[in-house]
């Protein structure tokens, strides 16, 4: 925090978030030196620029920082209208303008470039000669407002590809930016499977391919014999959220894992609450189709929990979240004895899961703090059943 007694420098004192600006360009509109897409902002800065996310320095700070939209090359320029050169002082000693450029060289690739011409070179070059790397898994399409369809292929890839590693290293800053909590993995660690989505503009060999978002996956061991695939990192970028993305990407993901032998398990590193809404709709759509739900009714017994999760390769914790899910939907609250059946086995769960929590509380503590728990469980599952 800046002392008050020089309360005046505070106007040279920025906030990251705020003047850093992203964007991807492409080549139709390259040449007039302008942007395919609009200017959107990172939601956070702080696993660069610190918990503050602000420097000193600056007046009118801007940082930008440009992608092409295939190769993901990128483009940083920083500017601003009056930078600090005086003297002065805080609680920590001596200011002086941050090292901006110096700050960011260390999460940015070696090659970034800060000449503006050569970057658009570059971004017309790519409309011509860039082709996305790894194996293609799965493609699909989107409708637009307009009634068009736009293509999206899905590819896969590990860091045993040397040309990949390249490519990681220019996407990698989406997930400090984006990703709650995040950190750039081990490319050196060929176990990572990571997962790119590219929208597909043309055909053939004359087709333009442009970076939508990416997802990485880690396998572990299982005991005696399997493997326990685990999703780390999963982000649509924010031109293309809210189109369907993360809906596609995800049901791929479900489909390569679960169809391999050796896989038990799908998991999840510490989900937001976004990625756990995204999750549950689809894991619901998933169970709904393969007939999963056939014949439940609360109290669902622990063999058929135990054989669902075997069967479709989901936690416990998930499996019974869609299965209390599907019950809802079907539950007639006007018979109390059936309602009474399904709060009971939520609870259950609930109480089990949280169960370091409330045991040092009294019985009505306990009680009433269940009651609520269940509550915001019951009001969240209506939500998502309306989004399913």
């Amino acid at each position: 925090m800046f002392s008050s007694a020089f309360s005046d420098f505070s106007e040279f004192v920025s906030n990251t978030t705020e003047c850093t600006e992203l964007q991807l360009v492409r080549q139709s509109n390259a040449e007039e030196n302008s942007q395919e897409s609009e200017p959107f902002k990172p939601e956070f800065t702080y696993p660069i620029f610190g918990e503050q996310e602000t420097v000193f320095g600056y007046k009118g700070l801007q940082i930008k920082i440009n992608y092409a939209s295939g190769s993901l090359k990128t483009y940083l320029n920083i500017s601003y209208k009056e930078k600090f050169n005086g003297q002065g002082t805080n609680d920590t000693g001596v200011l002086e303008a941050a090292d901006i450029k110096g700050t960011l060289s260390e999460y940015l690739p070696s090659d970034v470039l800060s000449n503006y011409d050569e970057f658009i070179r570059i971004v017309q070059e790519d409309a011509k000669t860039f082709k996305p790397l790894g194996e293609k898994m799965s493609e699909y399409k989107v409708e637009t407002e307009d009634g068009d369809e736009e293509q999206y292929e899905i590819y896969r890839t590990t860091f045993s590809n040397t040309k990949f590693r390249s490519y990681h290293d220019r996407m990698q800053l989406f997930a400090l930016l984006f990703i709650e909590g995040s950190s750039y993995i081990d490319n050196e660690d060929e176990k990572w499977e990571i997962y790119t989505v590219f929208e597909k503009q043309g055909q053939n060999e004359s087709a333009v391919y442009h970076f939508v978002g990416y997802c990485t996956a880690y396998p572990f061991f299982c005991w005696p014999e399997n493997i326990r695939m685990r999703i780390s990192q999963f982000l649509i970028l924010p031109p293309y959220q809210k189109q369907g993305h993360g809906n596609s990407l995800y049901q791929t993901l479900y489909c390569i894992f679960t169809t391999r032998n050796e896989v038990c398990e799908l998991t999840v590193e510490d989900p937001n609450e976004e990625f756990s809404n995204l999750r549950d709709k689809n894991d619901m759509r998933i169970l709904r189709d393969q007939h999963a739900f056939q014949g439940l009714q609360a109290p669902v017994p622990e063999e058929k929990i135990k054989e669902l999760q075997k069967r479709f390769k989901l936690t416990e914790r998930q499996i019974r979240r869609c299965v209390e899910m599907y019950l809802l939907s079907k539950l007639n609250k006007l018979d109390s004895a059936a309602y009474k059946a399904y709060r009971l086995q939520v609870k259950q769960r609930l109480y089990l899961f949280n169960i370091d929590a409330l045991k040092d509380m009294d019985a009505d503590e306990m009680k009433e703090k269940l009651q609520a728990t269940y509550d915001g469980v019951e009001e969240e599952y209506h939500d998502l059943l309306e989004q399913v």
